[in-house]
């Protein structure tokens, strides 16, 4: 027999669903504990987008290089981890901080272990969902272009 569900209910399925877990990493000798999400969350997939979307125009306006790949990697980490980033004013002396890091956890081969940690099915929703917000944004930067040709004649 069913029951009645309650949004307690709702939150704490969800919470199961989408908790973090104890990752050792092991740098340079040295043991580091990380809580890293498995499966990744809708919402915060979104808020990741969303956020490459922001980071993308803020370069673009200010003449800074935007390396997409490393800003991916990044939210990634953020998003989905504990490792806290400095933050700083300046959001590009902020932005060089973030990609230096994933540059060194790259580097030092700390990443993959990372990334191999996430749930393939979502990373997949991910993609997907970076494909639906591109061609969203290409209709929309289209019927800008659009609009400004026709005030423009």
């Amino acid at each position: 027999m069913s029951k009645k569900i309650k949004s307690n209910d709702i939150l704490n399925i969800a919470k199961k669903e989408f908790a973090y877990k104890k990752l050792l990493l092991t740098i340079s000798g040295q043991e580091y504990e990380v809580l890293i999400q498995e499966k990744l969350n809708d919402t915060s997939i979104t808020n990741l987008v969303t956020d490459l979307i922001e980071r993308y125009e803020y370069c673009k306006t200010n003449n800074i290089e935007f390396n997409t790949i490393q800003h991916i990697y990044f939210l990634l980490v953020k998003y989905f981890t504990d490792i806290k980033f400095n933050t700083y004013k300046e959001l590009e002396k902020s932005y060089k901080h973030e990609l230096d890091t994933i540059s060194a956890l790259i580097d030092l081969e700390v990443f993959d272990q990372i990334l191999n940690q996430f749930d393939k099915d979502t990373l997949k929703r991910i993609q997907n969902m970076f494909d639906k917000y591109s061609n969203q944004l290409k209709s929309v930067v289209n019927d800008e272009v659009k609009k400004a040709i026709i005030e423009g004649e």
